[in-house]
């Protein structure tokens, strides 16, 4: 059993808290909360078990965190993840939401809007459906030659009963652009006065 302690603690979601794995520092684990129902925490996994059928070697970068199954843990049982990292600093990358709300930030708005549309790009061509898009759950990875990456690190996922997203280009497009567009993730603007709106509406997880 591995043993999580608070100095382990990242951050959290409505639904899960991420702590970094104690042995292995290229590592996440996530632990459901405290009422959050069973079968709510498995909904990820399952579609990570969809999804890791695709070819990857087909992606232009790995534009979402792997998943590594589960681990018994002090805190109940844990769902391992690849800890996002920066490539020059190898600190764990911070959320598009912290470069968003960051005074002085070296991302400029150019830099991240484009990658912004590549990850778009990515997921629709790929059929990689995320549920919850939202800025806090995208990581910023900073490449050596201080280019970035966006990937998705929580969220992932759809309950379509019908699933013609993942069959075909023009609805998993469809798809995507609308996720976007309710995420106010098409530009940065919008995102930023969403986040604002949270804020002043009190929310603490955004």
């Amino acid at each position: 059993m591995i043993e999580i302690k608070n100095e382990h603690y990242i951050s959290e979601g409505l639904a899960r808290t991420c702590y970094y794995h104690p042995n292995n520092k290229d590592l996440c684990i996530k632990i459901g909360k405290p009422g959050v129902e069973v079968k709510h925490l498995y909904k990820e996994i399952n579609y990570y078990k969809k999804i890791n059928k695709k070819d990857t070697s087909k992606f232009a970068y790995t534009f979402y965190a792997a998943y590594h199954g589960e681990i018994a843990t002090n805190l109940g049982t844990g769902f391992i993840y690849s800890l996002i990292k920066d490539e020059v600093s190898n600190q764990t990358s911070l959320t598009l939401r912290h470069y968003l709300e960051m005074q002085n930030s070296i991302l400029d708005d150019t830099t991240i809007i484009t990658a912004l549309k590549r990850l778009k790009e990515q997921l629709i061509k790929h059929k990689i459906f995320v549920g919850d898009l939202r800025a806090r759950n995208i990581c910023c990875k900073i490449l050596k030659d201080n280019s970035l990456e966006l990937v998705v690190v929580d969220g992932l996922g759809h309950r379509d009963f019908f699933p013609f997203a993942d069959w075909f280009h023009y609805f998993a497009k469809k798809k995507v652009d609308r996720r976007f567009t309710k995420a106010k993730l098409n530009t940065l603007s919008e995102q930023r006065n969403l986040i604002k709106e949270l804020r002043l509406a009190g929310e603490i997880i955004i």
